[in-house]
């Protein structure tokens, strides 16, 4: 889960206060892309891996609770201290991630009931959907539809996913519309939860059955084994880091509710009862496989987020937000009780980067989108077309 209102946010490209070391589906058409910004380097696989629940403080401030997170990552790459989520709870910073739209009731109580919009909402120009729901209509697209018409390669790699695959399917795994989501809570062996995985929030995707059963699939084990069950042919993100061929563009890496810092202490693996522990061996497992591939020490890009920071209001819980975010026309206050998802810091690595990078400039999840989008020459979705900044000069700060 994590996003604020920035009266400060930088200049477009991204330039800042950075110190560098620190310490085919059925959608409209895709309107004709501009090239990607001057001096924006090369990268061609962009890797996300998006985490739960912690504000900055407690994360990056207190590098003693995930030393690997806090200290070694940023010294290899990037630091973004003033990184926001953009609502409480989870589902509605996910679906931002992907399509730039804002939170609305239903995403942002994490759509227990997996439900459509009505069918009276409409889309504004700006691709914002009016109303509340759950699965948006095929007239709402996400970065994935817009990879695929440019013929670009995405993959959503969920963790456990299909691990018992009477709760949910061990590809595009999501409750039937109109149904509860059992996938809330974890249970002994599957910590899975559909509303951290949100490519299963668009008929754009879940729709399109060839698509959604090869490109959302199980994140698989460091050495390949999926779930028993998982379809012929299906790949896990170790088996497609072999080459750079088999790298999908866009690998978006969910994990599950005890290695992401849900839960602690956890009913489905034997994590401890830190979830900051969790979030450190999760990471200290999969990022050198990752930074390690063929394709990201060719021309790689790994984000590594909270979904927002902590929604406890009794100890101060931050509903912050940054970047021009504005409110969709449902949920005049995304964050529920604020602008926004809260101060959650990010990391980049990259060749491009400089280890010990810092930057101040304000960040958000539609601004990680609007890169992702710049990268790769697509115009920008909904709320991405706000952004007052996308990474820039203040991150890149090394040649390739």
């Amino acid at each position: 889960m994590i996003a604020l209102l920035c009266a400060a946010c930088s200049s477009s490209s991204g330039t800042s206060s950075t110190t560098s070391p620190p310490s085919t589906p059925a959608t409209p058409p895709t309107p004709s892309t501009p090239p990607a910004p001057s001096g924006l380097p090369a990268i061609r696989h962009v890797f996300v891996i998006v985490l739960e629940n912690q504000g900055y403080d407690s994360t990056f401030g207190a590098p003693f609770n995930d030393p690997y997170l806090a200290s070694t990552l940023p010294a290899a790459g990037a630091l973004l201290t003033n990184y926001y989520g953009i609502g409480h709870f989870s589902n509605d910073n996910y679906v931002a991630m992907i399509s730039g739209q804002a939170p609305n009731p239903l995403n942002q109580s994490d759509c227990i009931q997996f439900v459509n919009f009505p069918a009276a909402a409409t889309v504004a120009q700006n691709g914002q959907i009016s109303d509340s729901g759950c699965v948006f209509p095929t007239s709402v697209t996400t970065v994935a539809n817009q990879l695929d018409q440019a013929h670009l390669t995405w993959k959503g790699y969920m963790q456990d996913m299909g691990n018992i695959p009477s709760r949910e399917s061990t590809v595009c795994g999501h409750p039937a519309v109109g149904s509860p989501d059992q996938t809330e809570v974890a249970v002994s062996g599957d910590g899975y939860a559909s509303r951290h995985n949100p490519f299963v929030y668009f008929h754009s995707i879940v729709d399109d059955t060839a698509l959604c059963t090869t490109a959302v699939v199980p994140l698989g084990s460091t050495s390949g084994t999926l779930p028993a069950g998982t379809p012929a042919g299906v790949t896990g993100l170790a088996t497609d880091l072999k080459s750079v061929a088999t790298t999908p563009n866009l690998s978006f890496i969910t994990p599950n509710l005890c290695y992401d810092g849900h839960d602690a202490p956890c009913i489905n693996q034997q994590g401890s009862s830190s979830p900051l522990v969790n979030v450190d061996a999760f990471l200290h497992t999969w990022v050198p496989l990752i930074t390690g591939s063929a394709a990201f020490k060719k021309d790689g890009l790994l984000e590594v987020t909270f979904d927002e920071a902590d929604t406890d209001q009794s100890s101060g819980g931050d509903a912050s937000a940054c970047c021009n975010e504005m409110p969709g026309p449902a949920a005049p206050l995304p964050g529920g009780f604020g602008p926004g998802g809260g101060r959650t810091g990010t990391v980049l690595l990259s060749p491009f980067i400089k280890g010990g990078t810092v930057s101040t400039v304000p960040y958000n999840h539609f601004a990680t989108l609007a890169t992702i989008e710049d990268i790769f020459g697509l115009s920008k979705l909904g709320q991405a077309a706000t952004v007052t900044a996308t990474f820039g000069k203040d991150v890149f700060t090394k040649a390739g």
